[in-house]
């Protein structure tokens, strides 16, 4: 509906991770998944952006660099909790 409304009316950016072609797949109505793309891409200026994603690189590089520091368990006294009057110092 949001693609009907405003097509030949007013501006609409998309972004997607896949290219037309496999809308199809993503999308349940063949039919429906073809009007949008058609509707879409008239009167339409495509930026395909073929680099590698940011999130996917840095996931990565951390998966290779190992876990971060190791586990550590909370205390009163590693975390900054004033002792109780009663807690010898």
């Amino acid at each position: 509906e949001l693609i009907s409304a405003r097509y030949e009316h007013r501006s609409l950016c998309i972004t997607a991770n896949q290219p037309f072609g496999e809308w199809d797949k993503v999308f349940p109505d063949r039919a429906m998944t073809v009007a949008a793309v058609d509707r879409l891409v008239h009167h339409s200026t495509i930026f395909e952006l073929n680099v590698e994603s940011y999130r996917r690189r840095t996931a990565l590089q951390r998966k290779q660099q190992g876990p971060g520091r190791p586990a550590s368990i909370a205390t009163p006294n590693n975390v900054g909790v004033p002792p109780r009057p009663e807690d010898p110092q």
